[in-house]
């Protein structure tokens, strides 16, 4: 048996040499299918199926606050309760990603992204361990005053300490404070995450015992042996029940979640682009095996007096069919050799497409070894669906006739088989046609939404003030009115802003319940909520947002006048559509420094603004307050500079702008805010552009079918 089998295999090979354009077609056709399908398997693989690099990642699971079926962070106070309550878990631990200025040696201060968790995180999960130089955090470095300590991503200690294993030990500034390296994690997922270094967490008396809640923090346990997600749900409901027995407050209607860690974190938009990118691929590979089976029916019609020779030689049926399966199968493992080398072309070209941080930290995506056995798997599929019909039919036909009428048997033009099979390559092509079209269409919607905001001509940046350097509305004032008057004077600069969100940036700063003055609701659970945003008087202009009745904010609206708020078009809609809104006060806390609650104060509605969209261009404005920036003002802001020429010529002056306040205070994500709006329909773009590509793909193929 095995030597037939290698018997066939030579046979075949020397007849794929032999008919050397037919080969070379028919592999590069089935390669381009089997390259698609590899590289976009191998995305789906590394995030669905491939083991996670964590211990024992089983037990681990992600711990999330519910509130009317909607999934939150969750806050100090509450973690502390959960890890002091709970019994499911053996560990469980607290991260967050927190913006800092980070100087180290000589160098110039650089913002970075930060991970800031609880002693036990890195142990628990196993990010990072073992670690490359040094050690964890320890227990008591989770203590104010004790934290000042930090440990470096394997990829930061490689890019701005070049890798000095001396590095353990030395200081380091983060936010200006000194910080102790105590060690280098190794390499591995850890790189994947925005956190460039990790800080450890430490709570004090506001942060467990805060006036707003700070939902920032994600809670990560390890489960204890033979607990399961329902058990631990259920006690974790349980500890949340008992917590609301203590909360007569508007938060009392919170509970808790418990769900597997993989993939906890990707959003439902990123998994169903993935698993249609994969049917996608999997239609092009179809309309290849097709084009390949036709080529092999063709073939099979020029090639029957061959078998009825063979045949009348004494080839049984199951020889020919074998023999005929041997070529197929060589014909698909040439294609899948130059198919993975296709892939790893396609795979770069695909991640450099996909936005940052679509993935989860564990998806290590690359041509891996179960990623090689798909690929393996595939051609042999692909060989016996290319392959088993003509070699049924060529085994079917009589060789007496054969030999007696050869000529008019290469008349396959009327083979109904070989129309069926155009046909099908055609309807799968342009289903996938259709798809991209649709993807095409989409965006360019999406291009013509009017975004509420004029983003050309404006740069934006984030300016990470660190909260204890200017503790007190006075130094908070004085500090913003200096900035402003500073990019001012910036030569191109027409106008500057400061505030606490910005259009399309995604989550807003902070939600407050408030109440129409004169229509107060009697339950607190029923006060609607509403997004706020702490707003500097040139703010509508920078951003250049129409004023639809009322007037703007003016430098003098401050702490000693008069409460004042413009809100816009959506709230009118929504909250106000029988009122005068400009006749109308609204009852509404602020957020103050520090996440403490500010009094509840009658504010006067002065203005409406036309609405910006404040998420994504797809999404539709909320209703939202504006507040004057100096009646309450915030630290880390948000700065538009709107210029009359290209926005990126001003960027020096702006830098020496701020140098001249704090030669320590870098700019952070520094864009124009057209850059901020390409990057928020990234993800569309990216499956715009693979669809469109594998439709045309396929259509190529389709049409070379029919040719």
């Amino acid at each position: 048996m095995w030597t037939s089998l290698v018997r066939d295999a030579r046979s075949g090979f020397r007849m794929l040499v032999k008919h050397r354009g037919f080969t070379a077609i028919a592999v590069l056709t089935l390669a381009l299918g089997i390259a698609a399908d590899t590289a976009i398997f191998s995305v789906v693989y590394a995030t669905f199926l491939a083991p996670l690099p964590y211990r024992d990642p089983a037990r681990l699971v992600m711990v999330f606050k519910r509130f009317e079926g909607r999934r939150l962070l969750t806050d100090a106070g509450d973690f502390t309760e959960w890890k002091r309550q709970a019994t499911s878990f053996s560990d469980l631990n607290a991260w967050t990603i927190q913006s800092v200025n980070l100087a180290a040696a000589d160098r110039a201060p650089e913002h970075v992204e930060a991970g800031v968790a609880t002693p036990g995180l890195l142990a628990m999960t196993g990010l990072g361990h073992p670690l490359t130089l040094g050690r964890d955090f320890l227990e008591e470095e989770g203590t104010i005053g004790r934290d000042q300590v930090a440990i470096l991503s394997h990829a930061l200690w490689q890019s701005r300490f070049a890798a000095d294993r001396d590095v353990v030990g030395r200081q380091l500034r983060v936010d200006g404070k000194p910080r102790t390296i105590v060690g280098v994690l190794g390499a591995g997922p850890a790189d994947r995450m925005e956190a460039r270094l990790w800080l450890p967490m430490a709570f004090t008396p506001q942060d467990l015992h805060p006036d707003v809640p700070d939902l920032r923090l994600y809670a990560a346990g390890r489960l204890k042996p033979g607990v399961t997600v329902a058990q631990a749900q259920a006690d974790m409901e349980a500890v949340a029940r008992r917590l609301i027995e203590k909360d007569s407050g508007p938060h009392r209607a919170w509970s808790a979640s418990v769900e597997p860690l993989r993939n906890a974190l990707l959003g439902e938009k990123a998994r169903t682009a993935l698993w249609l990118l994969l049917g996608a691929v999997t239609f092009v590979l179809l309309i290849a095996c097709t084009n390949v089976a036709n080529l092999l029916l063709a073939r099979g019609t020029a090639r029957q007096r061959e078998l009825a020779v063979r045949t009348a030689l004494g080839a049984s049926p199951a020889a020919l069919v074998r023999q005929l399966l041997a070529e197929g199968l060589m014909l698909a493992l040439l294609a899948g050799a130059l198919g993975v080398g296709l892939a790893a072309f396609l795979l770069r070209v695909v991640l450099s497409l996909l936005p940052a941080y679509t993935l989860p930290a564990e998806a290590d995506v690359g041509l891996s070894g179960p990623v090689l056995l798909f690929t393996l798997a595939t051609c042999v599929l692909s060989s016996l669906l290319f392959g088993a019909v003509p070699a049924w039919r060529a085994a079917a036909v009589d060789p007496s006739d054969a030999l007696k009428d050869s000529a008019r048997s290469t008349a396959g033009g009327r083979d109904r088989l070989r129309r069926a099979l155009v046909v099908g390559e055609i309807a799968l092509a342009l289903t996938l046609l259709a798809g991209g079209g649709l993807a095409v269409h989409g965006l360019v919607a999406l291009a013509r939404v009017d975004l509420g905001f004029r983003p050309e001509g404006l740069l934006t940046f984030s300016l990470p003030v660190p909260a204890d350097r200017l503790e007190g509305r006075e130094k908070l004032e004085a500090f913003y009115r200096q900035l402003l008057d500073h990019l001012q004077a910036v030569p191109g600069v027409l106008s500057a802003s400061v505030s606490t969100t910005r259009p399309v940036q995604g989550m807003g700063f902070a939600y407050m319940g408030f109440d129409v003055v004169g229509a107060r609701s009697s339950d607190p659970l029923r006060r609607p909520m509403v997004r706020l945003n702490m707003v500097s008087p040139a703010y509508f202009a920078a951003y250049g947002i129409r004023m639809e009745r009322g007037r703007t904010f003016t430098a003098d609206d401050g702490a000693a006048t008069l409460p004042v708020a413009i809100v816009n078009a959506a709230f009118v809609r929504q909250y106000l559509a029988r009122e005068d809104p400009l006749r109308t006060r609204i009852a509404i806390r602020t957020v103050m420094p520090g996440q403490k609650r500010g009094e509840e104060v009658a504010r006067q509605i002065v203005g409406v603004c036309a609405d910006a969209r404040s998420e994504e261009p797809r999404t539709e404005a909320a209703p939202e307050v504006l507040l004057p920036f100096f009646q309450s003002p915030w630290p880390d802001t948000k700065v538009a500079v709107r210029t009359a020429t290209d926005p990126m010529s001003v960027r020096p002056g702006v830098a020496a702008a701020i140098r001249a306040l704090d030669p320590d205070l870098p700019m952070a994500d520094l864009k124009t805010m057209e850059q901020v709006v390409s990057e928020s329909v990234a993800g569309d773009r990216f499956n715009t552009a693979l669809f469109g590509a594998f439709g045309g793909v396929a259509l190529l193929l389709a049409t070379a079918g029919i040719y």
